[in-house]
């Protein structure tokens, strides 16, 4: 089973010094990969609900930004030699896929391959009206982006004709690192994330589940990649779990959860332990210990 870590990177004190920090202390300590989750912007209220329960709605509440992802991947890959870096998730449809494709293939080339395209349609409303970009046409525009950014990824001399993006014939590089593009992870818990997995995806990632509601979406996915001629050994299965708080207790139950969905084909859960700074090491250490790490 592999590990990761999903973290907070917001600027100040967790800056880009605790970035690349907290990244060479996850390598060393065995975790597979850092997470990053994204919100463009935040506001001082929200209209819409969160939809990954009051724990993480508490925490979406009192943010007040992060840094950008691409941009602080690549300082930690470029002070790290082997732990993977993703994305949990880029909320795509509130960019245009030129702009997109370009960073993830820049940050793939940057970190030597070690790059996990997390991707998702997002929740927050406000943030979609913020940018300028319809949220009521948000699934179809995800879908578009992605296979535009395939174009964009694969072929020599691109052209997208689709109803949300036009462009081509043009030229767009560097390629990714990756062959044909870093994976492709589409989030969520919904029949959409299937059809979309389905359609675009190299794997799942999920969130907040049990092991049951883990166990039913794996077999709704594998009836629907067998539908379309694939197979779950065609995706990678990852889900993320925020634990209830810092403390031994809280990740002993983390690692009991780890044993449950491992037996169900998960390979990766992503931990959040939203650790403080203050003796961040060495409870880092501790969670590593106790999830079964070095």
């Amino acid at each position: 089973m592999k590990i990761g870590l999903s973290e907070q990177f917001n600027g100040g004190n967790r800056g880009v010094d605790f970035a690349i920090g907290a990244a060479q202390l996850a390598e060393g300590l065995g975790f597979e990969e850092i997470w990053f989750p994204e919100h463009v912007v935040y506001f001082p209220d929200y209209e819409s609900d969160y939809p990954y329960g009051s724990q993480g709605q508490a925490e979406v509440h009192s943010l007040r930004g992060k840094m950008e992802p691409f941009v602080a991947i690549a300082a930690m890959a470029s002070a790290t030699t082997t732990i993977r870096f993703g994305t949990y998730v880029c909320v795509v449809a509130e960019r245009h896929p030129i702009h997109l494709a370009r960073e993830v293939a820049t940050v793939d080339e940057v970190s030597r391959g070690r790059f996990d395209f997390g991707v998702g349609v997002g929740w927050l409303q406000g943030e979609y009206e913020a940018v300028g970009v319809p949220f009521a046409a948000r699934g179809r525009r995800t879908d578009e982006c992605l296979a535009a950014m395939k174009e964009l990824w694969i072929a020599e001399e691109s052209s997208f004709h689709g109803e949300f993006y036009n462009f081509g014939p043009l030229y767009a590089n560097p390629k990714p690192r990756q062959s044909p593009h870093p994976p492709i992870l589409v989030g969520g818990n919904s029949p959409a994330t299937i059809k979309r997995i389905v359609e675009y995806g190299d794997g799942w990632l999920g969130y907040t589940l049990e092991p049951d509601e883990v166990a039913r979406f794996i077999e709704d996915l594998d009836g629907a990649l067998s539908k379309a001629g694939r197979s779950l050994d065609d995706v990678q299965l990852m889900v993320g779990r925020r634990a209830k708080e810092v403390s031994d207790e809280a990740w002993e139950a983390d690692a009991r959860y780890i044993e449950q969905v491992e037996k169900l084909g998960i390979e990766q859960v992503v931990l959040s332990p939203r650790i403080p700074l203050e003796g961040y090491e060495e409870k880092t250490r501790a969670l590593a210990r106790i999830v079964g790490l070095g």
